[in-house]
């Protein structure tokens, strides 16, 4: 056997080691692998023939069995509505969210963006939360671990928020901080 042989034959034992695939830890639950995973996906959601919302994502998982999304660095656009639609303020240029991660359900049409949301709206409002929760069903969102909030002559900050489009109610609570005037930079 000449020298570079045993070398060979060690790099060939931890190149098996290596694409052998991992078994489970002892007791612990078993996840099925995702149905779908796709790389820089293009997301688009019809109701009817009517856009619901579209947008990208780094990377997006799908599960069959409940419907379950998972996305990381994704952006979805909420289109312009029309009152009849229950779209309006917020809404009326469409709507941007931004976050590092979003877990969603197809059948409850709920979303959970976290890890550093940013919602822009086409009328120049900018909100910022490090946790929001979209549902399509009532048009609105909420969040309970703080929000800031700019737009294009005021800046607000308040601890939790719930955001209703259809009636066009915004709600903050905890401690609200609201400054008038030019919307700048905090």
């Amino acid at each position: 056997m000449s020298r570079s042989e045993p070398v060979r034959l060690l790099a060939l034992c931890l190149l098996v080691a290596a694409c052998s695939p991992r078994r489970p830890a002892e007791g612990a639950p078993q996840q099925p692998p995702p149905q779908v995973v796709l790389r820089g996906a293009r997301l688009v959601s019809y109701e009817g023939e009517r856009l619901t919302l579209s947008g990208k994502a780094e990377s997006l998982t799908y599960q069959r069995s409940g419907g379950d999304v998972q996305a990381t660095n994704a952006t979805l656009r909420i289109p312009p509505g029309t009152p009849e639609q229950g779209m309006s303020v917020g809404t009326e240029k469409g709507l941007d969210i931004s976050a590092p991660n979003m877990e969603g359900s197809l059948a409850s049409k709920q979303l959970v963006a976290s890890g550093g949301v940013v919602v822009r709206t086409g009328e120049g409002m900018v909100v910022e939360t490090p946790r929001l929760t979209y549902d399509a069903v009532e048009k609105g969102a909420r969040g309970n671990e703080g929000v800031k909030v700019r737009g294009p002559a005021y800046r607000l900050r308040a601890d939790r928020f719930e955001l209703s489009f259809p009636d066009e109610t915004f709600t903050f609570e905890g401690s609200v901080e609201t400054v008038l005037g030019e919307s700048g930079r905090d």
